[in-house]
């Protein structure tokens, strides 16, 4: 979604699935096939054990919509899921329901009033994240804690870190347990959340080092 609506729609979209017990585990998760990229997911999430292959619509879901969001699913072994403001006629909802893609509407969890109350919402819930990936410490770590920290900003994935890292997966486990115990990770999560993390902590590392 290139447009402003696309963006506050999709950022609520995430939202309302972290509301109702998903987690976000990847954003614009692109499928390669033999080193072509053939498709892009706007997000990858998590609930009760099931993988979801989420696709956020700013409008509402037709028929292509649907198969779109299927196949997609299908290239990673997922389960499909539509966030919108609704269906585009009954003929989408019907062939929605038979293909088992699951619809998620928009206008039965939130209202609004107009685009600025929405975009105030999220704006809000914007600096409240912000916050909270800033409220990092950047003291104490050893050379070889600040080295993982370096090589998780620059993975693609948590498999390529733990290589370069000459970690197993316990280890790399052990290792984000060390670093949230010393408050460089504040939370859990997505590895592109963990990423985003390491890369705001180096940051902060540079700008609050002189003084």
């Amino acid at each position: 979604m290139g447009s402003r609506r696309g963006f506050w729609t999709e950022t609520l979209a995430f939202h309302i699935l972290e509301s109702l017990g998903f987690e976000i585990v990847s954003y614009r998760h692109r499928v390669v096939r033999e080193g072509v990229e053939v498709a892009e997911v706007d997000a990858i999430a998590r609930k009760g054990g099931e993988l979801y292959a989420v696709e956020v619509k700013s409008g509402r879901v037709s028929t292509t919509d649907v198969r779109q969001a299927l196949a997609n699913a299908q290239l990673i072994g997922a389960k499909p899921l539509i966030v919108a403001r609704g269906f585009a006629d009954k003929p989408a909802e019907v062939y929605a329901r038979e293909l088992g893609v699951e619809v998620v509407l928009l206008p039965d969890y939130f209202h609004f009033v107009s685009t600025e109350e929405l975009e105030r919402l999220v704006e809000s819930a914007l600096v409240e994240a912000l916050s909270r990936l800033l409220n990092v410490s950047v003291d104490g770590l050893s050379e070889e804690e600040l080295k993982a920290i370096k090589v998780i900003a620059v993975s693609r994935d948590a498999s390529e870190a733990s290589t370069r890292l000459g970690l197993d997966g316990k280890g790399f486990s052990q290792l984000i347990s060390s670093l949230r115990e010393k408050g460089v990770v504040s939370e859990s999560g997505s590895f592109e959340k963990l990423r985003l993390q390491a890369r705001v902590f180096l940051l902060l590392r540079k700008l609050l080092d002189p003084l």
